[in-house]
């Protein structure tokens, strides 16, 4: 029992990080590409482009041209990274923690780990305690999940977040204003 609230002692857990004199070993290694990225259509181009005209048109209304500034640059920047493939990178989960390319992260600064999936590829995310960057995301490419799982549940805990507001908002503004029409099967092409 703990003596100041009364409550049943509750003994934490002891991660193993390793002797830290011991040489660095390589548990797992990969190559991937450095962010996911889906081929977009003519139509997603043209409809961003819709969108945002119609946006600058409204804000100049209002004089707002800081914003329409803004929302240009943004429209910009989405152009470039759908037609710019990502390059590769190279992560790996040593004995010491977690290496992607030159960036190296500690066990003691890694929080949990969770995956998702994202246009058909599997993605690792990392929580850190660091400000910068908060968390890690690192493409699985052929890796099996549950190899890296069983590496990384010893170190560090496997707890998903609960989904925000702004991810809740942003799925379903997505599946309610798609930005360009899925991909058609074979058999409805061929009629």
């Amino acid at each position: 029992m703990d003596e100041k609230t009364n409550q049943p002692a509750v003994k934490k857990e002891e991660v193993d990080f390793g002797n830290p004199l011991d040489e660095e070993k390589p548990l797992l290694t990969w190559k991937s590409a450095a962010r996911p990225h889906k081929k977009r259509s003519r139509e997603f181009f043209t409809t961003i482009g819709a969108i945002v005209f119609l946006l600058s048109i409204i804000m100049a209304f209002f004089k707002e041209f800081l914003l329409i500034g803004t929302v240009w640059a943004v429209a910009f920047l989405s152009y470039v990274l759908a037609k710019t493939e990502p390059e590769m990178v190279e992560h790996s989960l040593t004995s010491r923690g977690v290496k992607t390319e030159k960036n190296k992260y500690r066990w003691g600064e890694l929080a949990r780990f969770w995956f998702e999936e994202k246009w058909g590829q599997e993605i690792l995310y990392i929580d850190t305690f660091r400000a910068f960057p908060g968390r890690l995301m690192m493409l699985l490419g052929d890796i099996p999940k549950e190899k890296t799982k069983e590496i990384l549940v010893k170190k560090i805990p496997y707890d998903k977040p609960e989904a925000t507001f702004t991810d809740r908002a942003g799925k379903w503004l997505s599946e309610k204003v798609p930005l360009e029409e899925p991909l058609k099967s074979a058999t409805s092409t061929a009629k």
